[in-house]
């Protein structure tokens, strides 16, 4: 007898389900009175329905269609089949997002930005394998980038110079005299210093001149070049060899690239690392500047600035610096 009766579970599944039914119609109608395409929610279910076949959908336990909750053998059953429904599942829901715009994104360039980049996760996602080659063959070229950064400041020669007082980030350095090949060229830092490197790198690799190849020293040097009192340019710097003089030295072929001497100097340093940029130069810069007046030390000339490593070095190996020479 008291089988044929439902129990209060199954009163409250038929309840549920019938409170869902009746909020789908109710939506459907304001749907169709308001706005008359077809919402997010009905564009999903069809296009599942697609994706599985109209008559496939029949075989879903009846809980997934609406909010009746499930019995314990609804529950197993799903469980069990959904094992082999999860390579159906996946291409429905790829279908799925490549049918339906994202609705939190405006129709504007971030839409198109955000929709690239959905791209690039759907890759990440159904590509695991390609990822982790594309991710390792990144890993591999950072490494060896590394190494070769590395090994070539191993066999850079740098000028000589003794640590008077080290502050953090901030050194006094007494430097002894030294040789420098030196071009000017206008523009803003940044052109200027590329166009002087290559000025310079001709010279010392012997492009149209007689004599041996001079190896390559760290830093390029960088200073604002006055003239009477005028501004002419950035003054551009390589630093010679320390087993060359003037004498020995190839005669540079061009008026565009001066050699001369460099008397001994004291400076007073900062050392920071990454892609040089005029903001970090003007943060850097401040630093020196406000150490210089807590330490009453009297600068001489203006800044100077030092760049350690090849253009191709990873931004968080580049080494960089700030001198001010004070006086002594």
């Amino acid at each position: 007898m008291f089988r044929d009766r439902p129990s209060a579970h199954e009163r409250l599944s038929a309840a549920l389900g019938d409170i869902s039914e009746r909020i789908a119609e109710l939506e459907q109608r304001v749907v169709n009175r308001v706005h008359p395409h077809p919402s997010v929610a009905e564009r999903a279910r069809s296009a599942i329905r697609q994706s599985f076949g109209a008559n496939n959908t029949s075989s879903w336990p009846d809980f997934m269609g609406g909010w009746a909750a499930p019995s314990v053998n609804d529950a197993r059953r799903t469980i069990e089949g959904a094992r082999g429904r999860l390579p159906d599942l996946r291409g429905a829901l790829t279908s799925l997002g490549h049918r339906l715009p994202d609705a939190r994104l405006p129709r504007s360039q971030s839409f198109k930005r955000g929709m690239e980049a959905q791209r690039g996760l759907d890759i990440v996602r159904d590509r695991p394998m390609t990822t982790l080659l594309v991710a390792g063959g990144a890993l591999a070229l950072v490494g060896a980038a590394i190494l070769v950064t590395k090994k070539v400041a191993e066999h850079t020669e740098e000028p000589d110079f003794d640590t008077v007082r080290r502050d953090g980030d901030i050194e006094i350095r007494d430097y002894d005299a030294m040789i420098v090949a030196e071009t000017v060229k206008s523009g803003y830092h940044e052109k200027a210093r590329r166009a002087g490197f290559e000025t310079l790198a001709a010279y010392i690799f012997g492009q149209g001149r007689s004599g041996k190849k001079i190896s390559m020293t760290a830093p390029v040097l960088q200073q604002l070049s006055e003239n009477e009192g005028r501004t002419k340019g950035w003054a551009i710097r390589f630093v010679m060899p320390k087993k060359f003089t003037l004498a020995t030295l190839p005669a540079p072929t061009t008026d565009d690239v001066n050699l001369r001497e460099m008397p001994a100097k004291r400076v007073v340093s900062i050392r920071f690392n990454g892609n040089f940029s005029a903001s970090l130069a003007s943060k850097k810069l401040m630093s020196l500047y406000n150490y210089v007046a807590d330490e009453n030390l009297k600068q001489k000339g203006d800044p100077e600035y030092a760049f350690y490593n090849a253009p191709w070095t990873p931004g968080f190996l580049k080494r960089n610096e700030i001198l001010i020479e004070i006086e002594r």
